[in-house]
């Protein structure tokens, strides 16, 4: 099981193409300024079996990739791993873009981490730190660092500029992508103004 918050089946944000974007649930980090606060219980979200969410994936057509975020990816190391594995062994063209608060250094250190970090291409590593905030894309803060596991996305042109999207649902609204200072006070305003 894969405890989530949600999913897209498709996008074209977080990452190169058109991509199904996954986002899991718990982070023990509590980054100030994190826009995914609501994401950081460890209960929360809903548990998903590893193959049910494995199908969506397979039936999703014209995608490029998956990318994984959160919540942090590496609480649930085992599972994404093995979510990610029989992904690429049914469909082995599609990549594979992880977000995590960690380093990479801690991650290598950690054999915990290795069923994920061995299904991953990209990964966008390094705590959320406000300050340092420079909105460049694919990433939130300038401490962040894009670092290629494999030579999938090497020389592959990344977005150059941060995009967003809104998406209200269920009553519920969800920002997607890494978001610019602009977006973050729209999303503030709406928010405040929801009853």
């Amino acid at each position: 099981m894969i405890r989530i918050s949600w999913y897209l089946p498709r996008t074209e944000f977080l990452g190169p193409g058109k991509r199904f974007v996954l986002w899991v649930q718990g982070c023990e980090r509590r980054c100030r300024g994190c826009i995914a606060v609501g994401l950081q219980d460890p209960a929360g979200g809903t548990p998903m079996e590893i193959d049910a969410l494995c199908a969506e994936i397979l039936r999703t057509p014209d995608i490029e990739g998956v990318t994984v975020s959160g919540g942090e990816p590496f609480l649930q190391a085992d599972a994404l791993g093995a979510l990610l594995h029989r992904v690429r062994a049914a469909r082995p063209e599609l990549g594979t873009i992880v977000y995590t608060g960690c380093t990479y250094e801690a991650l290598r250190e950690d054999p915990d981490a290795a069923p994920l970090l061995a299904e991953t291409d990209l990964l966008i590593d390094g705590e959320y730190i406000a300050s340092l905030d420079d909105g460049r894309a694919m990433r939130g803060s300038s401490n962040q660092r894009l670092l290629y596991l494999t030579d999938r996305y090497r020389g592959v042109p990344m977005p150059e500029h941060r995009k967003t999207e809104l998406r209200v649902e269920g009553g519920s609204m969800r920002l997607i992508g890494i978001p610019s200072e602009a977006s973050r006070q729209m999303l503030q305003l709406l928010q405040e103004e929801t009853p």
